[in-house]
């Protein structure tokens, strides 16, 4: 089997379960606790929800809220990263997610989490005006495009 991780902004209509596992039954979500209840506080909930043939998800009543997904090379979601442009000048990430299936261990969960980065950090720099991407889970973490 192919230990390939693409990038996607949805997921396929029948991994909603591997979905709701990886955003809200993360075995690992007590790491950043704190930072997942600030950003629900502040931003909203996350909500599965289909769009366009796939699933995404929204938070709140967030506008322009987009979700970049790390997916094994049979469409299951090993890692999600949420995130929303506010103001002229930031992008913020509102939620991050990674967890590595038997399928996917050998690519560890840092490895995919550096790709979602990575995509966001190329989505801020194509993006007039973003000067930096800040992540509500870590308090003060910021980095430029």
């Amino acid at each position: 089997m192919s230990k390939a991780i693409g990038i996607a902004c949805r997921v396929p209509l029948e991994q909603r379960a591997a979905l709701e596992q990886l955003l809200f039954f993360n075995g690992k979500q007590h790491r950043v606790r704190s930072g997942i209840e600030a950003s629900i506080e502040t931003y909203g909930v996350p909500e599965i929800c289909e769009a366009e043939g796939g699933l995404t998800i929204r938070v709140g009543n967030v506008e322009g809220v987009q979700t970049l997904f790390a997916l094994s090379d049979g469409g299951h979601p090993v890692g999600a990263a949420v995130f929303t442009r506010l103001g002229e000048s930031r992008f913020v990430i509102l939620h991050v997610g990674v967890q590595s299936p038997v399928h996917a261990r050998s690519l560890g969960e840092r490895r995919i989490l550096r790709m979602l980065m990575h995509e966001i950090r190329e989505t801020a720099r194509r993006t007039r005006g973003v000067q930096a991407i800040e992540l509500v889970y870590r308090r003060r973490a910021e980095a430029r495009p």
